[in-house]
């Protein structure tokens, strides 16, 4: 009878392994390589790496990070990061061409870093695109936040995350 139990238990852990593997292999061999782009932080360039997750209402709701998309106008000779870039697959759109503002990397004790990132869109306020661009490229949290309290532009929350790490440079060659 001991020897019998021994086998099914063996028989029961390689299923078990067996499924897991079954339901890991497909999902590891679909997943995308990340997207390396370039963003602002505090006046400095850093390179991320960009890895989107499930939406899902409501469970990503601890995402700490805030990332601005700082759209750029058309028609003012400017040259942002992604120019343009159709991260949303939808064909090229006005917010395609657009730099990316981090509030926060590893390392520099600001307290809201978090690898899972909450994304915002930063476009000009009808009228004002011309005042807005002569502040662009904005490399700051705090640049954002003034060109919203000067009146120049809106904050739009997306209600999208996606995991982001701040990498080395050259990791995107």
């Amino acid at each position: 009878m001991k020897r019998f139990v021994t086998r099914a238990r063996r028989l029961a852990i390689l299923v078990a392994i067996g499924f897991g593997l079954a339901l890991a292999v497909p999902a590891a061999a679909s997943a995308a390589p990340p997207e390396y782009e370039q963003a602002y932080f505090n006046d400095q360039t850093v390179t991320i790496n960009a890895i989107e997750v499930h939406q899902s209402e409501g469970a990503l709701t601890h995402a700490a990070a805030d990332f601005y998309q700082v759209v750029y106008p058309p028609g003012t000779g400017l040259t942002p990061q992604c120019n343009p870039c159709d991260h949303n697959g939808n064909g090229v759109d006005p917010t395609d061409f657009h730099d990316h503002v981090l509030d926060s990397v590893p390392g520099t004790g600001h307290g809201e870093f978090n690898p899972l990132w909450h994304v915002f869109l930063i476009q000009p306020i009808p009228g004002m695109e011309a005042a807005y661009a002569a502040r662009l490229p904005v490399k700051s949290e705090a640049a954002v936040d003034k060109l919203i309290a000067d009146g120049l532009a809106t904050e739009t929350d997306l209600h999208f995350y996606f995991l982001c790490s701040v990498v080395n440079g050259h990791a995107a060659r």
